[in-house]
């Protein structure tokens, strides 16, 4: 079992390094998403590619490919879930279970726990914590743990609150209604 640690890079575009909690730099994970096509990819520090997500398709439930060795392994897509979230990734019969208000997870396979992740704060900035059970599956738990980390609620819901127009009643006030608000 390793802990890993990924920089939150939610509007981040730049080439991102993966440490352990030795602070050893592991993978590297460079690309982006938001467009149809779009690809994360991970590396070893030697520049091997060990696997990418593609994104499918957009909208509400956007949709991922997850790669590893070229082949294709698994697809993601986002749940209608509120604050528990239960997420199925076919084909790798991986269940994820958490909750994206909080940013914790646990991922299963056949009720074996395949990785956690957790949002840890420290003096470099957020980072998701990711404890990894077998080395094997690291590259996909990253690729997936951005995923999550992205459909996160933290950031989005202060993003959104800024763009909604702050409307405000006057109880006291008669209401205008175009042409016949001088009817006195």
């Amino acid at each position: 079992m390793r802990t890993l640690y990924l920089k939150n890079r939610a509007n981040d575009r730049s080439a991102t390094i993966i440490h352990d909690n030795t602070n050893q730099a592991c993978y590297l994970l460079t690309g982006k998403w938001g467009l149809r096509h779009d690809a994360l990819s991970i590396y070893t520090m030697q520049g091997q590619l060990l696997g990418e997500i593609r994104q499918l398709s957009l909208g509400l439930m956007p949709k991922f490919a997850i790669y590893q060795n070229r082949q294709k392994v698994g697809t993601i897509g986002k749940s209608l879930g509120f604050v528990r979230e239960f997420i199925y990734i076919h084909d790798l019969n991986w269940v994820i279970v958490g909750n994206a208000f909080t940013n914790h997870y646990r991922v299963f396979r056949n009720n074996h726990l395949v990785f956690t992740m957790d949002p840890e704060q420290s003096s470099g900035g957020l980072y998701c914590r990711l404890t990894v059970s077998q080395e094997a599956d690291e590259p996909i738990a990253i690729l997936v743990a951005c995923i999550l980390n992205h459909w996160s609620h933290k950031g989005d819901v202060n993003r959104l609150k800024s763009r909604i127009p702050r409307w405000r009643i006057n109880r006291n006030s008669s209401p205008e209604l175009g042409c016949f608000n001088n009817l006195n």
